[in-house]
This record gives structure tokens, sequence and C-alpha cells, in this order.
């Protein structure tokens, strides 16, 4: 019985370091890719490009500020959703990847936000408010090109980075007046609810396992091997139940 609650031990401890592991490893390679295969009718479409929902289908965007943009072509996402077709391609919906833009609406420098642009899957400077698809982590240094941005589809209002400290909080209030904001700040306000109420219902509940493991082990030192299988075991069951939070939190910022 002591070799197999050994082993038990081992490989509880050999997850956690693998877990540990692979999220240093994901964490390394910068941003994570969040991507779904979606069917893109457009057959010119390659990466980089950005997409967006027509009643064809997804086809390369060529509207500037493009209400209807789902995404950027990209290549080996490490998150992805929907399996694979020949008709699919992996569309990145969050993360930092390759974008293809140009300088007709002026010179893009890292921090600048990136929208469409009436040139078909080519993105351009935001210079006025409406929806973009994320800032440029880089400088494009050509009149056309590939660069880095973080993906992130968002209505923003570029001026807004340039107002005085003083404004910011009435542009804020401004900004929750505004009725298609609404479901926005609601869906965020709900993630971060349920973000922080799992991590700090996991963070107690753990203190409040070892603290009741510890004081069973020393009423009852008879019993040390089962209270601690049982101290894993709800450990194991806090970490699933916290993650799974976290999880939702970002699966309602991302998709809903």
């Amino acid at each position: 019985m002591d070799i197999i609650n050994k082993m038990k031990k081992i490989k509880v401890l050999l997850a956690i370091l693998g877990i540990l592991t692979f999220g240093k490893f994901v964490l390394a390679q910068g941003l994570p890719l969040t991507a779904k295969n979606l069917k893109v009718v457009d057959e010119k479409a390659k990466v980089g490009d950005i997409v967006s929902q027509t009643e064809k289908g997804l086809v390369r965007s060529s509207v500037p500020y493009d209400k209807n943009i789902i995404g950027v072509v990209g290549e080996n996402p490490i998150m992805i959703f929907n399996k694979p077709t020949t008709t699919t391609l992996p569309i990145i919906i969050w993360g930092e990847t390759l974008v293809r833009v140009n300088n007709e609406n002026g010179q893009i420098k890292k921090g600048d936000y990136i929208t469409s642009s009436n040139k078909p899957g080519v993105g351009q400077k935001a210079t006025e408010p409406g929806l973009v698809i994320g800032r440029a982590t880089e400088d494009l240094r050509e009149n056309e090109g590939l660069i880095t941005a973080l993906i992130n589809i968002q209505y923003m209002n570029p001026e807004a980075e340039s107002s005085p400290p003083n404004d910011i909080i009435g542009k804020i209030i401004s900004g929750l007046g505004k009725t298609r904001n609404i479901p926005k700040w609601l869906r965020y306000t709900f993630a971060l609810l349920v973000g922080a109420g799992s991590f700090i219902i996991g963070f107690f509940s753990l203190v409040k396992a070892l603290r009741e493991g510890i004081t069973g082990i020393s009423r009852n030192p008879l019993a040390r091997k089962s209270i601690i299988t049982a101290m894993v075991f709800n450990l194991i069951g806090i970490l699933i139940l916290t993650m799974a939070g976290l999880g939702l939190s970002l699966f309602v910022i991302l998709y809903i």
C-alpha cells in the first residue's frame, strides 16, 4: 500500500509539473493565438489578410472600418477551434500574429490601431472612431507589407489616446452612456466577477483544505496517509474548479 500511495503522489507531482512547464512554454512563445477554422469563400485570401462576414460568406475585408470584421488569416495558432476542411482557414481572433497593412492612411508605428481599408485584405492605420482589429506591435517600414499586431477586435477611438487626463473620466462616462457599449461593459463585468470569484474561492478553499488536513493529522496521526490522500484529491478538485472559472471568464470575453 505504501508503494501504491507513493506512486500516486509521484503521478500528481508530475502532472502539476507538466502543467507548469507547459504554461511556461506557452508564455515564452509570446501571446497565445486563439483561432477558429472557418469556411472562407474568397479563394485569394492568404496569411495576414483581414476577413469579414458578408452575405456570400467570409471574404477579404475591403471597406474601411468594416463593422463585420471577423479576424485575420493566421498560421499555426496555438489554440484552434473547429475541425479543418479543404475550404476552411484558421482565422485568428485574439493574439499576436502577422497582418498585411499599407501606409495609405499614414505611416503605421508601434502602438497604432489598425483597421480595414479599401484594398481587399489589407489593413491601414486607424485615425478616426470605428472598429479596429488591434494594435501594431512593430513599425511598417515600407509602403505595404506584413507586420506583427496584437489582434483584439473592438470599437475604438484613437483620438481618445491623446486626450488630457482630466478628460478621460468624462469620455468613460460618455462611452458608458452609449447604448451600443452597454453589452460590452456587462460582458466584461461578468467575466471579471467570474474570474475574480473563482480565484478568491479557490484560494480560500485551498487554505481551508490545507489547514483542516494539518489539523486532522495532528489529531489522528494513524490516519496520516488517508488524510494526505484526501488532501491531494481536494487540492486537485479545487484547482480544476478554479481553472474552469477562469476559462469561463476568458470564453465570455472572447466569444460572447
